[in-house]
Parts: structure tokens; sequence; C-alpha cells
């Protein structure tokens, strides 16, 4: 049976190859991405090949922090509509 996990899609600048590529590596939860520190974010970044550098580029601690929290307001106001 398939673990659930998250829809990380609604993480902007996560589609479906880099959702899968972070799945396999076991991250699978918007709280799990929200509580990342600097040295967590190199060691998930190391590992995420062509898409390198989008993880600081488009913040997904701060996004998965709105998203984990249920705070559509919060997330829309800093980084637009869903």
């Amino acid at each position: 049976e398939r673990m659930h996990h998250d829809d990380l899609k609604r993480i902007k600048g996560v589609g479906q190859k880099l959702e899968k590529l972070l799945i396999s590596l076991g991250i699978t939860s918007f709280s799990q991405i929200a509580a990342w520190d600097d040295d967590e974010i190199d060691r998930v970044d190391a590992q995420l090949g062509t898409f390198a550098g989008r993880i600081r580029r488009d913040d997904w601690p701060a996004q998965a922090g709105y998203l984990a929290s249920g705070n559509m307001a919060g997330f829309e106001e800093r980084f637009g509509r869903l």
C-alpha cells in the first residue's frame, strides 16, 4: 500500500519529477520540509541533481510552513495563489 504523503507539488517549484525524487529520499510531508535548517537544506539540495538550488530560491521551508499549518491566506499573500 502506498504510504500517505502530502501533495508536495503544492509547493511552488516542485513538479511531479521533483515530488517523486523527494519521496524517494523519504521526504513526504510539509512539516518535514518546514523544519529544515541550513544543514538539512544543503544535504537535500546535494541530492537534487538538476533541481539543485530550488529549495532556497523558492523558499520551500517557508512555503511548507504555511501549507503544514493550513494558513492559505498567509501563503497566498507571500507566494501568490495556489
